[in-house]
């Protein structure tokens, strides 16, 4: 039943790869035909076609800029390439279940490896944001506009804030709105911290006062906020090595029992009613892992 049950997920997850491939030929064949109809771009300034970014999902784009990662054409049928050549090494090797794991365990593993990427660099942002946010107020208080002061402060800001505002520094150099540039930053990256900062310069440009004040109450809070987020890492680092080993005992019990009883997992290869238990245990500390995260989760 488990193996038919391999075979049938294995067979829908080719018809939607088919599907999804011949609907995304459809649609950059459509969007060739009205780049070249409109003449958006001279034919040497269009990038190769493997080289294109692609159009992505509003929940994966943000978090593959918040990683500054750029999925293109050519990247993206590589890795699917990879893929399915793991795939069918795992079914020529060890059969269904070991494929319908490969093909479900790589997208999580890579998904896992993206949103640890952006967490570590959005970290490292925050900290250094109001260091930035310093040295734009100190620019506007000697005399420069709030456009060159944003843009001039990127010179000596660190180079995880150069890195994420670099394209608005190129906007703002050739003339973009300064609450339009730095709206569209925070729309792309969707962190609470740059959002802060793109909704302060809007609304002192629509009603005026001081943006000097503004900006120093923002890097305090700003401050604040990285302090409280440091003392609730401190808080939870117990509970969440007391959790990374409630999750490694049970896999560390299979390999020590693998280990003084070779002959016991051939029971959850072989056997139907084994393959379904394995299945079972793996879904529940799937299942624990994620209750876990959740647990330890916070947000202020």
């Amino acid at each position: 039943m488990v193996r038919g049950l391999a075979y049938l997920v294995l067979a829908l997850i080719t018809v939607a790869m088919t599907v999804v491939y011949f609907t995304g030929e459809r649609a950059r064949l459509f969007a060739d035909v009205d780049r070249r109809l409109a003449l958006l771009a001279p034919a040497d300034a269009v990038p190769a076609r493997g080289a294109r970014p692609l159009s992505l999902p509003v929940r994966i784009a943000p978090l593959l800029a918040q990683a500054q990662l750029e999925i293109t054409t050519h990247t993206l049928r590589l890795l699917v390439g990879v893929g399915l050549a793991l795939a069918v090494l795992a079914l020529l090797v060890a059969g269904p279940l070991a494929t319908l794991a490969v093909l479900v365990g790589l997208p999580m593993l890579a998904l896992a490896w993206v949103r640890q990427r952006a967490r570590k660099r959005v970290d490292q942002l925050i900290e250094a944001l109001p260091h930035y946010i310093d040295a734009v107020r100190q620019l506007q208080a000697v005399g420069n506009s709030l456009s060159q002061a944003l843009e001039r402060g990127l010179a000596d800001a660190p180079d995880i804030v150069k890195s994420f505002f670099a394209p608005a520094a190129r906007r703002l150099e050739m003339g973009a709105p300064v609450g339009d540039t730095m709206q569209q930053l925070a729309d792309r990256l969707q962190i609470p911290e740059v959002s802060m900062l793109a909704a302060a310069i809007k609304t002192n440009l629509r009603y005026g006062g001081s943006i000097s004040a503004v900006l120093r109450n923002l890097a305090h809070i700003l401050r604040e906020r990285v302090r409280v987020k440091w003392e609730l890492q401190a808080a939870t680092s117990e509970a969440k090595v007391s959790s990374r080993v409630l999750i490694a005992m049970p896999l560390l019990a299979m390999a020590l029992l693998m280990m003084m009883n070779p002959g016991y997992i051939l029971f959850f290869i072989n056997d139907p009613r084994g393959q379904t238990l394995a299945m079972v245990a793996l879904g529940l500390e799937a299942l624990g892992i994620l209750v876990l995260r959740r647990v330890l989760r916070l947000d202020f």
